[in-house]
């Protein structure tokens, strides 16, 4: 199959993305009424396939737009939703600036991290309460002074949920970066690590901020897939295995945690 082929494939049934009305939320291109209240954020659109699959009930595709792929289904008898914000904090933040017009009650990052000190481990999870705000996009809406803070309700319920689990779990500031890689992130890590930094990711300060923002409470929770200072001095391959195992983890404890918001309305 070609790479046209795949994609005519996967938007075959999919409305126009073109269409005026879904132009009014940007990145997804969804209406109202097709994303449920209770939605998880991870970036990559094989993550979101995948939950929809294994996790929803009756999951299916609502849009597939550029990297912003939605679907919609059931979890334990409340509605949920998944949609893939791609690499990044842009776009994370145009799907939250989305998710508010879509009438959205909570939103949870599920996604991956690299690791700022030992005692975090890869395969480990860690529930963000913060984040730093080392990316551009969140200071083009609100000063730097303003800080990056998950909803103290999501975050309970994360909490709450995880301890449902054998996984080892830690909570606490993450740091968010627009580099993967780049020519300070071994100063940055030793800075940051210093001072408690957990992890390192690269969407979470844009998540919380513009959620806060736009009032759509929300979390985060990451796999520990490596250490930052693998990737300072050049070494980029993940703890696949660890990882696989951690986001199964942090993909149930989100969609339990999103079964306790959902019953304490």
């Amino acid at each position: 199959m070609t790479i046209k082929t795949a994609w005519r494939t996967l938007n075959d049934g999919l409305p126009d993305v073109d269409d005026k009305e879904r132009a009014a939320c940007r990145a997804t291109r969804c209406l109202v009424g097709e994303i449920a209240p209770y939605v998880l954020l991870p970036g990559d659109p094989g993550r979101a396939a995948r939950i929809a699959d294994e996790w929803f009930e009756g999951g299916h595709l609502v849009m597939a737009n550029r990297e912003f792929h939605s679907y919609t289904g059931r979890y334990k008898g409340i509605d949920v939703s998944v949609i893939s914000t791609g690499l990044g904090s842009p776009g994370a933040a145009m799907v939250i600036q989305d998710l508010a017009k879509l009438g959205v009650k909570a939103a949870i990052r599920v996604g991956t991290a690299g690791s700022a000190t030992s005692s975090v481990q890869p395969g480990n999870l860690v529930i963000g309460t913060g984040a730093v705000r080392d990316e551009g996009v969140s200071h083009k809406f609100i000063p730097a002074i303003f800080p990056a803070v998950a909803d103290f309700g999501v975050t309970r319920a994360l909490i709450e949920a995880a301890r449902n689990t054998d996984a080892s779990i830690h909570t606490g500031i993450v740091h968010t970066s627009d580099a993967f890689s780049c020519p300070s992130l071994a100063a940055d890590r030793k800075l940051y690590g210093d001072a408690g930094i957990l992890a390192f990711e690269m969407e979470a300060a844009a998540v919380l901020t513009l959620a806060h923002l736009h009032k759509v409470p929300a979390g985060c929770i990451f796999s520990i897939d490596g250490y930052v200072d693998n990737v300072a001095s050049g070494n980029t391959v993940p703890n696949a295995g660890a990882r696989n195992r951690g986001i199964e983890n942090a993909i149930t404890i989100a969609l339990d945690a999103m079964v306790s918001l959902q019953s304490g309305e």
